[in-house]
């Protein structure tokens, strides 16, 4: 005789779980959209975006056991939350290059290849010791720092076989000269910059003598959305809270919020016009942190048009900013041109003494 479950024991309690887990399917779905299409317009997808986007898994643990209990059909709905909740949410990718690639990079770059490595160094004191250690596991062909303190850049000056760059705390080593040099005009962020609100905008744009043809590799530091979440998320919780913002007005004040998205908005719109001008007949790399991820509706906006390098050939999360307990998110970047480049792997390194985690990606040209 066949068995009866307890949904068939308790009929409107299992149609009451199951509705309820088409439900949460439905609100994972409104998640996803309301985080590409309302962050940074929004405060509380924009938080979601910044934070720890894993709270969206926290109803499956208890909508799983009563599923599996009462309604066992209704983890239909709950798995694709999931699959929801870990790819377009949290930013999970399994890309086919990234699992021919491996969990860390190949000690030997292909012939003619660009193994690009870019790191927030944080001041780089503790960075420049592990430096040997880092290009030694890694054999980057160059490699872009942002926050680059002056002890790391005497560090990375001394190396008589790279070539060594520097633009305010941006530095670049690089296995071929560099030819050309250019920065992007901020006259007009630097002057609101004092404001706290946002204003950074650092970008310089190099031309690199590579034996298969000479390429454009854009090094950039972007403003944070910290100075408009400052406060909101507690004292030196997920977000750090002592970025020490000066008085401003009170009309001000409450607008931190939409002024810094405003702000980075527009710096994101210079910057991408700016470094990928030439990218219809020159090979445009660009690298950095861009202090926001790929989810976000201004990177979307902005920087869709070059391809993610972790996007297309990683696997994993990729976090690459590791900011207390909690905090794991994806904002620093290797972008290309597709036209010009296609990526083989990319990877994200281990703690070299950074908040940030150096990002690898591995570049060949298509022509």
């Amino acid at each position: 005789m066949r068995s009866r479950g307890s949904g068939s024991r308790f009929p409107r309690l299992a149609r009451v779980v199951t509705w309820t887990c088409w439900g949460w399917l439905a609100a994972t779905v409104a998640i996803w959209i309301g985080l590409y299409t309302l962050s940074e317009r929004t405060l509380p997808f924009t938080m979601l975006l910044y934070g720890p986007r894993w709270v969206v898994l926290l109803p499956l643990a208890i909508l799983v056991p009563v599923a599996l209990i009462f309604a066992w059909r209704a983890l239909l709905p709950l798995a694709l939350s999931a699959v929801i909740a870990a790819v377009p949410i949290m930013g999970f990718r399994l890309s086919p290059a990234g699992l021919m690639a491996g969990r860390t990079p190949p000690l030997q770059v292909a012939p003619n290849g660009l193994r690009i490595l870019s790191l927030n160094a944080q001041g780089g004191g503790v960075v420049q010791q592990h430096l040997d250690e880092m290009m030694a596991a890694y054999t980057p062909s160059v490699m872009a720092f942002q926050e680059c303190g002056r002890e790391l850049g005497q560090n990375l000056a001394k190396r008589a076989e790279w070539h060594f760059e520097q633009f305010h705390n941006l530095c670049l080593l690089s296995r071929w000269p560099v030819t050309q040099r250019d920065s992007m005009p901020r006259a007009a962020f630097a002057r609101i910059s004092d404001l706290g609100y946002g204003g950074a905008a650092i970008v310089i744009r190099y031309t690199i003598a590579h034996p298969a043809g000479p390429f454009e590799l854009v090094n950039l530091h972007l403003e944070t959305a910290r100075k408009g979440l400052e406060g909101i998320l507690g004292d030196q919780g997920l977000l750090r809270d002592d970025t020490g913002l000066p008085n401003v007005p009170a009309s001000l004040e409450t607008d931190r919020f939409a002024i810094n998205a405003d702000i980075r908005l527009r710096e994101s719109e210079r910057a991408s016009y700016w470094s990928a001008r030439h990218a219809n007949t020159t090979p445009i790399v660009v690298v950095g942190d861009f202090n926001m991820p790929v989810e976000s509706s201004i990177f979307r906006a902005y920087w869709s048009a070059l391809s993610s390098a972790f996007d297309a050939g990683g696997r994993g999360f990729g976090f690459t900013k590791h900011e207390g307990r909690w905090l794991r998110i994806r904002i620093d970047h290797v972008l290309f041109a597709p036209q010009w480049f296609e990526t083989s792997g990319a990877w994200v390194g281990n703690d070299v003494g950074s908040d940030h985690r150096p990002v690898i990606a591995d570049l060949t040209r298509k022509r």
